[in-house]
């Protein structure tokens, strides 16, 4: 990969941490992030229905944007995105590997395994019409957000750094907030 191009991507991989945070942001300004403070959502209880799929769709636009992360990471440096039909489970896959002389992993396997619950729950809301979801699965996936949030940064500005080392970049990158 030539230094442009993975300029190019770093570039695009923190842009996708911008849109992440503005969700957090959202979720913060409804007093849902980083700690569960309230009880209602806009004058529905948490448990209703409304709420949940506020929620949800909080939830999965997060997913969604760090499967974007992946898919940069994929396209632009491993030349390769999975694109059968389980391919978002072959894309998280794939970010746990290190590409020798190419890529270091992105991921840990404790990182990958809080994703796993959180990509399970994207496929479920989108595949739900009847918006019947278990409001104790949504709290759980939003209480582990946080955690997942400082695992996947964690994870993400080591791979970053290791990155900028492969191609003998000293000058730091913007850090992942």
């Amino acid at each position: 990969m030539f230094h442009k191009k993975w300029f190019l991507a770093e570039a695009s991989i923190h842009r996708e941490m911008s849109n992440l945070e503005k969700l957090e942001k959202e979720l913060t300004q409804h007093n849902l992030f980083p700690k569960i403070q309230t009880d209602s959502l806009g004058g529905f209880s948490l448990a209703d229905e409304t709420s949940q799929r506020l929620i949800g769709s909080i939830l999965h636009d997060y997913y969604t944007g760090i499967e974007k992360i992946f898919r940069i990471v994929a396209k632009d440096i491993d030349c390769s995105i999975p694109e059968d039909e389980l391919w978002d489970r072959e894309l998280l896959d794939q970010m746990t590997l290190e590409v020798p002389g190419v890529r270091p992993a992105l991921l840990s396997a404790a990182t990958t395994r809080k994703l796993e619950a959180l990509r399970d729950f994207r496929q479920d809301f989108r595949d739900l019409y009847d918006f019947k979801r278990t409001p104790d699965k949504i709290m759980a996936l939003l209480k582990e957000l946080p955690g997942l949030t400082a695992d996947f940064k964690k994870d993400l500005e080591n791979f970053i750094a290791k990155m900028r080392q492969i191609y003998g970049l000293k000058e730091p990158s913007n850090t992942v907030t």
